[in-house]
Order: structure tokens, then sequence, then C-alpha cells
């Protein structure tokens, strides 16, 4: 099918203003200041209890990650219940 320059010109047009809005309200709201105040307060308090556990070691391997445990702390909740 052979359209015409406005019609594809109006079709990037739709797909930009889409991929903005998507932007703006789509996943960049994971990262707001709230949400990742949230997710550090969650990961400090089950720091909190692996060191009121004596695990002061996977802490501190925590601690050294480069995202301050992101996606680590799971891991280690997994192999905790082990």
């Amino acid at each position: 099918m052979v359209h015409s320059e406005v019609a594809q010109f109006r079709q990037q047009q739709a797909l930009r203003e889409q991929s903005a809005q998507q932007g703006l309200t789509g996943l960049a709201v994971m990262a707001s200041h709230k949400s990742i105040n949230d997710r550090m307060e969650r990961e400090a308090l089950y720091m909190l209890g692996l060191i009121s556990e004596g695990r002061e070691q996977e802490v501190a391997v925590l601690l050294e990650t480069q995202a301050w445990g992101v996606g680590a702390i799971g891991q280690t909740q997994q192999e905790g219940e082990r």
C-alpha cells in the first residue's frame, strides 16, 4: 500500500507523540523520587534484619554492590530461605 508523504508524516508524528506520552507516564514513573526512596527504605530494613540475625557479612556484600543491593536483595532472600 502506497501512502502519501503527508500520511507518512502524520503516522510518524503520531508515533512520536505516543512515544513521548509513554516516556512521561510509562516506565519513567517507576523512577520517581518516592519509589526510589521507598525501595531504599525496604532494602535498609532488610539489611537491618540481616544484622539482627548476625549475618553482617551478607550486608557487607550487598553494600559493596554497584546498585546498593538492587536485585541482589531478592537473591539473598531466596538463598536465606533454603
